[in-house]
């Protein structure tokens, strides 16, 4: 499958609480030295050959609808409306995208701000696959991808330590940055899978890195490790001061 095979699905569906005290937008709409992140990750998408995207809304949707229209983009664009997104976690969201994707996809956290190149080299690497950055295992708050010895990611451990157990089975292999790659099989078999998952009352108000939990353990996707460092997911002020200094060389003159 070549790039033009996935559609990009954006999950921009949420209130982003945490970091209410720098913006009271949906965070897609941050600036960064005078492009939103909504608008960089259509540049990334164009320049990685994607041609279509489903961005899934919610929280404030229509200030995301009117910087859509704002914007000169080739990109075909569908927008789907989340409007449980108050009381369910980001998995639904995932799930309306999903369903809305008529082949392969490629799910982007919506707060996620990248050097385009990363997404250009995944969209060139196995055809479904999480895309993971160089970090810590100390670090609590990243999202840490957990590999089998044949590669294939089997757990994403968010918020918490691993476990020496986990340790004795797999392998830490980095940070899962927020984008995953499914091809035309795999986006249907997690449709499916996140239908009955969300199906459970007890699993609405849960995110992503818990449905995956599930569905990696059956199916096998790649691990495509990018050691590039220009990315930043921002979940709080000081991830966008962060953002800030890593893309500052934009910022010079201006």
């Amino acid at each position: 499958m070549s790039a033009a095979d996935y559609t990009a699905i954006l999950l921009a569906a949420g209130q982003g609480t945490r970091i209410a005290g720098t913006t009271a937008e949906p965070k897609v709409l941050l600036d960064l030295y005078g492009r939103s992140l909504l608008e960089r990750h259509f540049e990334a998408w164009e320049a990685a050959g994607i041609k279509s995207a489903v961005l899934v809304v919610g929280f404030e949707q229509r200030l995301i609808r009117d910087a859509v229209t704002a914007i000169d983009t080739s990109l075909e664009i569908t927008l789907v409306d989340n409007l449980e997104f108050a009381s369910k976690g980001n998995t639904h969201s995932m799930w309306l995208g999903l369903e809305a994707s008529p082949a392969g996809a490629v799910v982007f956290d919506a707060d996620l701000v990248y050097e385009p190149g990363i997404l250009q080299r995944c969209m060139t690497g196995p055809s479904s696959a999480i895309l993971v950055g160089a970090a810590s295992l100390d670090d609590i708050e990243c999202t840490k991808a957990l590999v089998d010895e044949a590669g294939h990611v089997r757990m994403t451990i968010d918020k918490r330590e691993v476990t020496t157990a986990e340790l004795e089975r797999y392998q830490f292999a980095g940070e899962a940055m927020g984008v995953l790659k499914f091809d035309a099989v795999m986006r249907e078999k997690l449709a499916a899978a996140a239908a009955a998952f969300l199906a459970k009352t007890s699993n609405s108000m849960l995110n992503w890195e818990h449905l995956l939990n599930e569905f990696l353990m059956r199916e096998d996707v790649a691990c495509h490790f990018d050691p590039s460092d220009q990315w930043v997911e921002i979940d709080t002020s000081e991830d966008y001061t962060l953002a800030r200094q890593k893309f500052a060389r934009e910022g010079k003159g201006s």
